[in-house]
């Protein structure tokens, strides 16, 4: 049999009143009263009940890390989360991590939500990653469920995003990498990714103000192909060696695109960067096994993380509250994989 509270009491000769007062540590006790209590409850292995102590105070001290639509958690995402959980454990939180899939146009009513989601009391409040959708935003005001969102992959109306989010400026830092290349003496600086996601289109509009404003000739694959971002990368990068006057420089929509990049680049024997040089974007861990070492924007996922932490236990504070959205700012990681623009791009190779 487990030993019980009433145990502890027993043993050390005080009342379950001083027992409580001394493992809450709350209230008045002696010190010598407070060695037996302690002693009693070595001597007994007494574990108290977590789940009887965060009822009584109307909380579960849990929260949900929740990545949405997304078949796995990448480097990026796993940052984040990690970074939640030490701004949130040092508040005596727990996080609790899951999935789920859903698509923009079901009703509120027709998401399913996981269980410590839809069950009341389990959760005290969730952390939105990965792809979300104005639906499940809906889902939890109903529900009253605080939450926090990783806004960049948001796929709602812009006003969404104004409130209870965090967001890295992904288009000033793809209008920042251009000008990088343009200093390095590029001229043909290319953009490959999908822009049907609103995502790579907000980094296809910063490659695009910076081109215009320094009169780069603009060369794109923007595409609505329908297949993974490396697959993705391969295809732009062979449609852009058959262009006439060919890039000097690529700058991609993530790090998932520029490794496809780099693959078809290998393949045909383009030298990186002698011949052309390549921007990824995200900065993901997976990717620095690259050689030479891929240039790439960060987006500071453990910054990211302990914000969203942090803005959720504002929340959770002050249920009343509006957070207002928080910006942070890239960086570009200058690496081996950009070098000055060759004289002339050769022709297509294989």
């Amino acid at each position: 049999m487990k030993a019980t509270i009433k145990d502890v009491a027993k043993k050390a000769g005080v009342s379950l009143a001083t027992v409580s007062r001394i493992l809450n540590e709350s209230g008045y006790f002696d010190e010598e009263t407070g060695r037996r209590v302690r002693e009693a409850v070595a001597a007994l292995g007494y574990r108290r009940n977590v789940h009887w102590t965060r009822l009584k105070r109307n909380t579960s001290e849990t929260v949900c890390f929740l990545l949405g639509n997304r078949d796995a958690m990448n480097s990026m995402q796993m940052r984040m989360l990690v970074a939640c959980e030490g701004v949130l454990r040092e508040k005596g939180m727990d996080v609790v991590f899951t999935g789920m899939r859903y698509g923009s146009e079901q009703r509120s009513a027709q998401i399913a939500l996981p269980r410590m989601l839809a069950e009341d009391g389990i959760m005290d409040g969730v952390i939105l990653t990965g792809q979300h959708h104005a639906n499940l935003l809906g889902v939890f005001e109903r529900m009253g469920m605080p939450y926090v969102l990783a806004a960049n992959n948001f796929t709602g109306k812009p006003a969404l995003t104004k409130r209870n989010a965090v967001i890295y400026d992904d288009r000033t830092a793809c209008d920042e990498a251009v000008r990088y290349l343009a200093r390095l003496g590029h001229k043909r600086v290319a953009f490959a990714g999908n822009i049907a996601y609103p995502w790579f289109r907000r980094r296809y509009e910063g490659y695009a103000e910076a081109a215009g404003q320094l009169r780069l000739t603009p060369i794109e694959v923007t595409d609505d192909w329908q297949v993974n971002s490396i697959e993705y990368g391969r295809l732009a990068t062979a449609q852009l060696l058959r262009h006439p006057n060919g890039p000097t420089a690529v700058l991609a929509a993530n790090d998932e695109v520029a490794a496809g990049v780099w693959k078809e680049l290998v393949h045909r024997g383009v030298r990186i960067p002698g011949e052309i040089s390549l921007i990824g974007f995200g900065d993901r861990e997976e990717f620095s096994i690259l050689e030479p070492s891929l240039t790439s924007i960060s987006v500071y996922p453990d910054k990211l993380g302990a914000e969203l932490a942090r803005m959720l236990l504002r929340r959770l504070a002050d249920p009343a509250a509006e957070e207002a959205a928080k910006v942070f700012p890239c960086q570009l990681m200058e690496r081996a994989s950009c070098g000055p623009a060759p004289r002339q791009l050769q022709a297509v190779r294989g």
